[in-house]
């Protein structure tokens, strides 16, 4: 049985358990905050921010340090061990995930709003409008895998689509979410606590490089904001 079934079952038991329990009205429609999570993700504030998240990535890539943890992370870390533990991790960075976060946010339009099922709309709606800003960095900065002997990860425009991590950016969305949505803080810590694992092992696998992953979780972060602020907005 795939691995990713007992979290993905837990969750679901999880949510027909709060569903059976919940007496309330139901949530937003798919798509109907669409627009407004784009004007707050796509704005000049937004993108002054997404340049300085793009200058501290370049600055890893062309000073060497991408490519100085990558021949670190390959000769001291890498191994049996960590390659067993990163094939169990990168599973939670797949794109099968949107459609997962997809079915939640069905569940809170057509059945019953939950907190778990607000959780999961969010997520989807994070990634819906995190994905254009994400596959647009990923194609006009052209950077290139660990493991391609080509340009590395310095920016080439429209020769690759590594400049982002995908994994990074998928799974970070409900990590995200979670932290922001709790009050207590050993629980946000907690959460927070799991946000670097997928990451690594996008490195690990040599798939992509430090700069790379930290801007896909960035999209991230600003894509879970940007779902976030107009529901809070008074």
């Amino acid at each position: 049985m795939p691995w990713w079934i007992v979290p993905a079952l837990f969750l679901v038991a999880l949510a027909v358990a709060s569903i059976r329990t919940a007496r309330g009205a139901r949530g937003a429609r798919p798509f109907a905050a669409t627009a407004t999570h784009y004007r707050a993700l796509y704005s000049r504030r937004r993108f002054l921010r997404l340049g300085c998240a793009t200058a501290v990535s370049a600055v890893l890539a062309y000073s060497g340090a991408d490519v100085l943890v990558d021949d670190w992370h390959r000769e001291k870390v890498k191994g049996r061990a960590s390659d067993g533990l990163a094939t169990y991790l990168h599973q939670y960075g797949e794109r099968f995930w949107f459609a997962y976060w997809a079915a939640f946010a069905l569940v809170d339009s057509f059945l019953v709003s939950t907190p778990l099922s607000r959780w999961g709309r969010r997520n989807f709606e994070a990634m819906l409008t995190g994905l254009p800003m994400l596959w647009g960095t990923q194609r006009l900065l052209g950077a290139a895998r660990p493991r391609d002997a080509t340009h590395g990860p310095r920016f080439l425009p429209l020769a690759d689509d590594n400049s982002a991590s995908g994994h990074a950016f998928i799974s970070s969305i409900p990590l995200w979410m979670g932290a922001r949505s709790i009050e207590q803080p050993v629980a946000r810590l907690a959460i927070l606590a799991l946000l670097p694992w997928v990451g690594w092992s996008r490195i690990n696998d040599r798939k992509h490089y430090l700069g790379q992953v930290l801007l896909g979780w960035w999209i991230g972060s600003e894509s879970v904001d940007a779902v976030r602020e107009p529901e809070e907005a008074p």
